[in-house]
């Protein structure tokens, strides 16, 4: 099915360049004989532009969007929309040198980023994990467990993020009651254009971009945009650890008509990591004593590599049903892969009399997955009982495989050495023959409508429902685990109220229900997630729009949350933790967030999120992720004093996190974690002429040292400072 997929979005892809370019031809000659009669086009860069379904911010200067999709698939305002939402702008991004995915949640308000290991990253909000992503609003699924580089891909060939917190079942199907983020692909203008970028941090590493935008056709009714982003092989602030990144972006857009608009598109992502740490750093001495390593410990052996890649084929069709109508067709093929020879530190303590007490594991694995997506939505408005409504109604479709090998019966595995003195020079075993190890086929229809009734002038409702089929066959270590989950309806409702033309409060509710990839400590899959959500809160928009302001209450219940057990289910491999399922898990909390415009030239984006959680018998769930967090990036534009300067410094601060590990020196258990901290950042960006810009960021300015990751009963350290210089030519 997936070999099928990836030829017909080839063949479409061909298609459609061979039906392109004899109407550049066509669109070249006329705009020859006629430019005479041609019309002026006009860009009012205080607004964005809609391309496609989504809206663009690259060149608007502003922290804030005029409409997002990602909720329910209506063009909503912030103010519009009852949940509580954020998006993350290109000239934020710019300012704040968010590069990667993570860099970008990091900065998010009510988002919580930590290291699974020194590979992959896992994103919470309002205490749960973020496990589902949107491209575009396409429905992607990226596993920890089974990736590398996905939650590290560079923002290169994005024009900015929406995020949606809260349960998202209308558009997503399923998942966690956190948060929804869509990441919206950069789009081709009209207006040739060329960006030259240059970057270099404390380590040497460098990052050079190339980004060109060219339309084929005198009038930009054919256009195209190249995107390159590289990152040479370079070191980190993780001793023995170096990594490299390339990504390439592609996309072919046309007006096919003045109502038809096509895409064609193309990403893909090749990261390489050497020396890099599967797992962390071990939490305790024999004596029952925390240990503190120093931030650069690695705990890897110098042989080790983990690579990955990731292609993405994509294909929009946006046609216009007259004045109201709009039906989108989008398909993406998704083809990702990872090979890796790693080296795992097994167990938790250290002797002190001779760095030993641990075991070596080490394994070479390969994994992969396939997923084809596609949509059909329809988005209008309508008229009834004396007003104009809002209605979008669709299908969705994903089909993923999933297949993981690992080596078995490796031998000449040497023993453990001194781990005060280790420096990674360990020798690699001679490996075993490649074994399946995991395999997973999933397939996940949908189909749902949304609509919003104005039912006076300050008084409107948005009312929501899906029903969905999943289909699940896995295999994991000797062990069948299928399900089948028929007609499961989900419902969505929210209210809003006008208090004012700028204030808005609104009440919003919606099921909850997820099928789990998590297993018991007797390897057998958890029974999916059920349970609701409900958020009521208060909105408003200030200076025509230029700074967007919320406060939101929300309430989670669920049953069946999977929660680690701290124990490895016995026989598989790679070492997996066995979960239980809690029972009555419930989440309160609230949140407060303002974005975009104070004054002229006063920028800035902050927000505090605070949340509690317990199951039935009153245990914490979920303490790895932060109870409180705080964070805020403010920029100025200096003009006034210094021409062409701009400044920007931020906070970001969370409270404690922590998890408990066997104690062997007392036969218990003992607690560990991080507790509560703060990460100062700065920013200066000079204007050196109209085309060229010079800009420093200073990130983790007092250097404070933290645990971002508290997994497998180990730990691992956040970035140190690190300063870092960018240099930006525009023609």
């Amino acid at each position: 099915m997936q070999k099928r997929t990836l030829s017909k979005a080839i063949q479409i892809a061909l298609y459609s360049t061979s039906a392109i370019l004899p109407l550049a031809s066509h669109a070249q000659t006329a705009a020859a004989s006629e430019a005479t009669t041609l019309e002026p086009v006009v860009v009012d860069s205080a607004r964005q532009q809609n391309t496609g379904s989504y809206a663009v911010t690259e060149g608007t200067g502003r922290y804030t969007i005029s409409t997002m999709r990602s909720s329910t698939g209506l063009p909503l305002s912030a103010k519009e929309t009852p949940q509580s939402v954020t998006v993350v702008t290109q000239q934020q991004i710019q300012d704040q040198n968010l590069n990667t995915i993570a860099k970008v949640l990091d900065s998010t308000p009510g988002i919580s980023v930590q290291a699974v290991d020194r590979g992959r990253n896992s994103f919470s909000s309002r205490g749960f994990a973020i496990d589902r992503q949107m491209v575009d609003g396409l429905n992607v699924n990226y596993e920890a467990a089974y990736g590398s580089g996905e939650t590290k891909q560079v923002m290169a060939i994005y024009d900015h993020v929406e995020i949606t917190r809260g349960a998202t079942g209308l558009l997503s199907g399923t998942g966690e009651p956190s948060a929804q983020v869509n990441f919206i692909r950069k789009r081709a203008g009209r207006e040739r254009r060329t960006v030259l970028q240059a970057g270099i941090d404390r380590y040497a590493a460098w990052n050079l971009m190339l980004d060109h935008t060219q339309p084929f056709t005198q009038d930009g009714r054919v256009r195209g945009r190249l995107v390159l982003s590289h990152s040479p092989k370079g070191k980190t602030f993780v001793d023995r650890e170096k990594l490299q990144n390339t990504t390439l972006y592609g996309i072919v857009e046309a007006d096919l008509s003045d109502s038809t608009q096509l895409s064609v598109g193309v990403s893909h992502q090749d990261e390489r990591k050497r020396g890099v740490m599967w797992g962390g750093l071990p939490v305790l001495f024999d004596d029952g004593t925390l240990t503190d390593w120093p931030v650069d410990k690695n705990s890897s052996a110098n042989w080790t590599r983990w690579d990955s890649k990731n292609t993405n084929y994509f294909v929009y069709l946006s046609q216009k049903l007259g004045s109201k109508w709009t039906l989108d067709f989008k398909a993406n093929y998704r083809d990702a892969e990872s090979d890796s020879k790693l080296f795992y530190f097994s167990g938790n303590t250290v002797r002190k009399a001779d760095g030993l007490g641990w075991s070596p594991w080490p394994y070479n694995g390969h994994n992969s997955a396939k997923q084809s997506n596609v949509q059909l939505q329809a988005t209008g408005s309508f008229e009834a009982w004396g007003r104009e409504h809002d209605l979008t109604f669709g299908v969705q479709h994903s089909r993923r495989n999933r297949s993981s090998h690992a080596a078995s019966g490796n031998t000449n595995v040497a023993p453990a050495t001194n781990f005060f003195t280790w420096d990674g020079s360990y020798a690699e075993p001679t490996w075993g023959r490649m074994n399946l190890s995991d395999k997973v086929k999933q397939k996940e229809t949908g189909v749902y409508a949304a609509t919003r009734l104005r039912i006076t002038d300050k008084f409107s409702t948005i009312l929501g429902s899906r029903v969905s089929w999943f289909d699940h066959e896995g295999w994991n270590s000797g062990r069948i685990n299928s399900y089948k989950v028929s007609s499961e309806w989900t419902p969505y409702a929210g209210l809003l109220y006008d208090i004012t033309p700028n204030q808005t409060v609104y009440a919003s509710y919606t099921r909850i229900f997820k099928p789990q990839n998590y297993y018991d400590a007797n390897n057998k899959l958890l029974d999916p997630v059920r349970g609701n959500s409900y958020e009521i809160g208060w909105k408003g928009e200030f200076f025509n729009g230029g700074l967007t302001t919320q406060a939101a209450v929300f309430r989670t219940k669920q049953d069946n949350l999977a929660q680690s057990t701290g124990q490895y289910i016995a026989g598989v491999t790679p070492p997996t933790y066995a979960y239980r399922a809690a029972k009555g898990a419930k989440v309160d909390g609230f949140e407060i967030e303002l974005a975009g415009n104070v004054t002229e030239d006063l920028k800035l984006g902050a927000g505090y999120t605070q949340w509690s959680g317990k199951d039935r018998d009153g245990k914490a769930i979920n303490t790895t992720h932060p109870r409180k967090q705080f964070k805020l990036f403010a920029s100025y534009d200096m003009h006034r004093l210094v021409p062409g300067l701009n400044v920007g410094a931020g906070v970001n601060w969370q409270g404690r996190t922590y998890t408990t590990t066997s104690n062997a020196a007392t036969n218990g258990t003992i607690e560990y974690g991080e507790g509560s901290y703060a990460v100062a950042n700065l920013m200066a960006r000079y204007q050196i002429s109209k085309n060229l810009s010079a800009q420093l960021n200073i990130d983790n300015l007092f250097n404070k040292k933290y645990r971002n990751q508290l997994s497998f009963s180990q730990y691992s350290y956040g970035e140190p400072r690190t300063v870092s210089a960018t240099v930006r030519y525009e023609f």
